[in-house]
């Protein structure tokens, strides 16, 4: 390609593009420019912290199951995840390879398998019958339907559980008049996928630990994104 030709298809940041030496930092081990940036977006969604991701909200949801797995192993309980059966397929592969079994939480029967609302008598219901290491849901799902995530993070939370949330297609939620985003509802673990519903480069997501969320997750965030 000709040089004209080149720096028609530019997007004007290949000049910035440097490789991670002092001064440019390093995403998993932020200590820098790119550890001030996540903390300004920490402090944009109303998170206990924010964290980077390049490869999507792909590898956030391996993080929060890895996370979720690390609090059960120090606190003797299962590896058993709660999901709703319209999760992202990443879940399973995270599950996979973390040898985590999941339990599904079926959408109603005229809802097809894109949608998965589950309302939160029935989750306490299943927290009741079988002690899990987190609960795992998708809102909004792919057709735009959005979960009751409050009312399910205090069934959650009344049984001492952590919420995870792939909330990929619903960063801009933070940014409505009255926020929806699953911090703002009482979430501990979200992903939030920039480069679908905010002007980010493909591949930019975040990981958000939730306020009210147990402190580990925020020391062992970078750590679990690392790993992946």
């Amino acid at each position: 390609m000709s040089e004209k030709g080149s720096l028609r298809n530019s997007s004007g940041v290949e000049t910035l593009d440097i490789t991670e030496i002092a001064g440019a930092d390093e995403l998993y081990h932020a200590r820098g420019i790119i550890r001030e940036s996540e903390q300004n977006a920490a402090r944009l969604f109303g998170a206990a912290r924010t964290l980077y991701s390049a490869e999507g909200s792909s590898l956030c949801i391996r993080a929060m199951a890895y996370l979720a797995l690390l609090r059960a192993r120090r606190l003797g309980l299962p590896a058993r995840l709660l999901a709703g059966r319209n999760a992202h397929k990443t879940l399973m592969t995270a599950a996979a390879l973390l040898d985590i079994e999941i339990d599904w939480l079926w959408p109603d029967a005229a809802d097809g398998l894109l949608r998965c609302t589950p309302d939160a008598a029935q989750v306490e219901a299943r927290l009741d019958e079988h002690a899990y290491m987190g609960v795992f849901i998708t809102s909004p799902d792919y057709l735009g339907n959005r979960a009751q995530v409050r009312a399910l993070a205090e069934a959650c939370h009344r049984r001492g559980v952590p919420l995870l949330v792939d909330n990929a297609h619903g960063a801009y939620l933070r940014f409505l008049p009255q926020g929806q985003h699953p911090l703002t509802l009482g979430a501990d673990l979200c992903c939030d996928s920039a480069h679908k519903t905010l002007p980010c480069l493909t591949g930019a997501a975040y990981l958000h630990i939730g306020p009210g969320a147990p402190r580990e997750f925020a020391d062992q965030a970078e750590q679990a994104l690392a790993m992946f």
